[in-house]
């Protein structure tokens, strides 16, 4: 009976300690050593550390670029950018880093034992990466343990699907030293595509693309950037901790309780921090007080691209960005964009678009900037015989229209004309839809339907 009772105490023991656990992970006392881009508060909760938080949203986007593990470890080397061991860094660190679910705000306990099964704690910490970021990630992973061909730059490697059986195509080079051409085929249905024959045409996509970047980079970016620092008190925090553990360290050099040579290190190390955290401060200032409407960001947007498209620059502005970028450049910025892409050649030898599957972490950029009434699309419409776009503002309410209107004003005369909708058609009857004038009886041209 004694025997009985003990095992029954150790039994009820162990089911505290475990729901005492669970109880401390959800409220981000995550046990363990801190992993990079996290450190912990005066509570021992896990916080990001904004001093090296960025270091791993570099790795996770240099990965997405389509750089390996060691790639992106001889970058960190090369920047004498410190490791999570303070020592080189290696493959395996940086594999590390992208395996590890911490970063989008989840726990994953027991993932280095075979004996359990894992247990995912979900949004115990604040994230650092997106959800979507790492779900792009993961994808990538699987695709680059079936990669072939790494020796050569290749601009749609891991990308390019077959149309018949759906696998990856894989790449494969030909030629001599004076003209050389890349393929992608697929051994299975014995299906080969010149790089530069795929490249010429999904060129119109890559310029939307092209544009884009340039769009987020000039205008957007306030928009799309991470507004969780709302103000300085938690950095000026920060500061304050490593201004007073400076002083400590400089007193006890004084006093001669500390050797000259780890004065130096730890001062030096304890400066550097310093001047991250100074630099952040400035920046979140600065944010802080720029204040933004982006009806006008999309207003500068839009008279900038009238100006080059008046002067007949826009499209070779876009391509010349284009030519610009070496290969590796080019084959980063494609894979920063779309997640796979199917193209099948017709009779002629020239090819359709199947499909086109964009990055989760492009679409949740997109959904951001529909959400403030900021993405424009092409409508195909036709005039008079030919066939053109018009271009559409998504999700702009009447408010945000006048904001819009108003900054444009300021560069050009603009008038806004409401179209009636049209009741949806009975059963049986085709659909009407409105036809539109490119140029008014005014002689006003169609700037863009909202």
């Amino acid at each position: 009976m004694l025997t009985v009772l003990s095992q029954l105490e150790i039994e009820i023991v162990s089911e505290r300690t475990k729901f005492g656990l669970t109880g401390a992970i959800k409220n981000g006392h995550i046990p363990g050593k801190c992993p990079l881009g996290y450190k912990r508060d005066e509570t021992k909760k896990m916080i990001i550390d904004e001093i090296t938080k960025d270091i791993v949203v570099r790795i996770f986007n240099m990965y997405l670029e389509g750089k390996s593990y060691q790639t992106i470890a001889n970058i960190l080397n090369e920047e004498k950018i410190t490791s999570p061991t303070n020592k080189k860094w290696r493959d395996v660190a940086v594999a590390k880093i992208i395996n590890n679910k911490i970063y989008v705000g989840d726990f994953e306990r027991y993932k280095s034992t075979q004996e359990r099964e894992s247990i995912v704690y979900m949004n115990v910490v604040e994230p650092i990466i997106t959800r979507a970021m790492f779900e792009d990630v993961q994808a990538q992973k699987e695709k680059n343990q079936r990669a072939f061909c790494r020796d050569r730059v290749y601009l749609f490697m891991q990308k390019l699907l077959c149309p018949k059986c759906g696998k990856i195509m894989t790449c494969k080079g030909s030629g001599g030293k004076k003209k050389k051409y890349m393929y992608y085929h697929c051994d299975d249905c014995k299906i080969y595509y010149r790089e530069d024959k795929v490249e010429e045409a999904i060129m119109p996509i890559i310029m939307n693309f092209i544009e884009y970047d340039m769009t987020v980079k000039n205008y957007f970016y306030p928009v799309l950037a991470d507004k969780k620092e709302k103000d300085t008190k938690k950095l000026d925090k920060e500061i304050s901790l490593l201004e007073n553990k400076k002083n400590r360290i400089k007193e006890a050099y004084l006093q001669g309780i500390v050797e000259v040579g780890d004065f130096s290190k730890d001062y030096k190390m304890i400066d550097e921090k310093l001047g991250i955290l100074e630099q952040k401060r400035l920046e979140v200032i600065d944010t802080n007080k720029q204040t933004f409407s982006p009806q006008a960001l999309m207003a500068d947007r839009d008279v900038a691209k009238e100006k080059l498209i008046r002067s007949n620059q826009f499209k070779n502005m876009l391509m010349a960005e284009w030519e610009s970028k070496t290969k590796e450049e080019k084959q980063e910025f494609i894979s920063k964009f779309i997640e796979s892409i199917t193209l099948a050649k017709d009779e002629k030898g020239y090819f359709d678009l199947v499909n086109l599957k964009f990055r989760s972490s492009y679409i949740e950029q997109v959904s951001k900037l529909m959400d403030n009434g900021m993405f424009d699309v092409e409508i195909p419409c036709t005039k008079g015989k030919e066939e053109t776009t018009v271009t559409s503002t998504v999700l702009m309410d009447k408010k945000e229209l006048k904001e819009y209107m108003d900054r444009l004003n300021d560069y050009y005369e603009v008038s806004y004309y409401e179209l009636r909708r049209l009741d949806e058609p009975k059963k049986g009857y085709q659909r009407k839809y409105f036809t539109i004038d490119l140029v008014n009886d005014n002689g006003e041209k169609l700037f863009k339907l909202v």
